[in-house]
């Protein structure tokens, strides 16, 4: 799920950002690899979260 959502949303931003295609495609790798290295340890920590809050929230229902 990072790996996706990292890759989307670097394509995303640099897509709003430059306005040639080939400025994006030679950036996105790099912008990518960057994002990967925050997107991944933070899902390893927000997952876990909510899935404990969902939890709580469905047996308590």
């Amino acid at each position: 799920m990072s790996l996706a959502m990292s890759g989307v949303m670097s394509l995303a931003m640099l897509s709003i950002e430059l306005a040639d295609v080939i400025d994006v495609i030679k950036q996105w790798p790099g912008a990518w690899g960057i994002s990967m290295l925050v997107a991944f340890p933070v899902s390893m920590v927000i997952v876990p979260v909510t899935q404990k809050l969902v939890s709580r929230i469905i047996i308590s229902e």
